[in-house]
């Protein structure tokens, strides 16, 4: 299959998504220093993902970024991570149902807010990674644990396991013309509440050597043999089912371009909230300052309140 064939097949399911009335912006939040304040742009999942997106806002802006970072757990494979990911199919045992989620109480009179951001410190986000080399997990899973213990109270049975999207970067095994276009995959990780950072990195990393991300990757290409209509179909009949990751959590890593056209701002990144999910979450670090940002559709609660319980565990764990 072409290069072009597959950059196609993809953004048709992206396309679909649209056609269902999802929203597939990924949003950015360039935030002045001197203001505090957050200036929001949105860039199209179907033209870029998580971290394309960001080398396009950058660039556009005057940064030099040559190289968009690759993947650290390549897999080419074919056969292996599709059998594999049927074998552990049904090993993974019941999770909290998207019906499951209590309904929203806004603040007093006033609407819930959709997004809610924070940048921490240099000296806080240094304290942060401390922290994982100490405990021997990643920022990614230590930030992911907090998030998810965050949400159980928005849950009505808090100790069940809770199913989050986690997308992986594809550069490096997969080569587009365009280094911004859609470069991602994901794995599935199941957090319970017992769950620990180590454990929920052990289980990401297991989940990437059994190639996950590379089978799930496959089977979108497979969509090719299928008509538009039919790919609109299966992803209403998908995203309707009562079972399924209650959101998404997605790092876009560290990031350091020439200081002279991005002095003086951070940014912070938040990925889409597609129908059938109740929220997602995303962080970003940009000249040593590691931004949060979360967004929920109008079922869950206000985000600045999840905001703040998942700053608490941040700091608490």
């Amino acid at each position: 299959m072409s290069t072009h064939r597959k950059r196609n097949i993809a953004e048709d399911w992206f396309r679909a998504s649209e056609a269902t009335g999802d929203f597939m912006g990924i949003r950015y939040g360039r935030v002045s220093v001197a203001t505090g304040k957050a200036k929001w742009l949105d860039v199209s999942h179907c033209e870029c993902d998580g971290i394309g997106g960001f080398a396009r806002l950058l660039r556009e802006q005057g940064a030099e970024i040559p190289h968009l970072p690759e993947t650290k757990h390549s897999c080419r494979s074919v056969i292996m991570p599709l059998w594999r990911l049927w074998r552990n199919h049904g090993t993974n045992g019941p999770c909290a149902m998207r019906g499951d989620w209590l309904p929203a109480v806004p603040p007093g009179n006033n609407l819930p807010e959709s997004v809610a951001w924070h940048l921490f410190t240099v000296e806080e986000t240094r304290e942060i990674i401390s922290k994982c080399r100490e405990i021997q997990a990643t920022v990614n899973s230590f930030l992911l644990r907090a998030l998810d213990q965050a949400v159980r109270r928005e849950i009505q049975r808090p100790g069940e396991t809770i199913a989050w999207m986690i997308p992986v970067n594809l550069r490096g095994d997969v080569h587009y013309p365009d280094d911004t276009q859609n470069h991602v995959s994901c794995v599935e990780a199941r957090i319970t509440a017992a769950d620990t950072p180590q454990s929920v990195n052990n289980q990401i990393f297991e989940r990437l050597r059994r190639g996950e991300h590379r089978a799930n990757h496959l089977l979108l290409t497979l969509g090719g043999i299928m008509s538009h209509r039919a790919k609109m179909a299966y992803l209403k009949y998908e995203r309707a089912k009562p079972a399924g990751n209650i959101g998404s959590f997605s790092n876009l890593g560290v990031w350091n371009p020439d200081a002279q056209t991005t002095a003086g701002d951070a940014w912070v990144f938040c990925p889409p909230v597609v129908s059938g999910q109740l929220l997602s979450a995303g962080a970003v670090t940009f000249h040593g300052r590691l931004g949060l940002a979360t967004q929920g559709n109008s079922t869950t609660s206000p985000a600045a309140r999840r905001m703040d319980r998942w700053l608490e565990l941040i700091r608490n764990l």
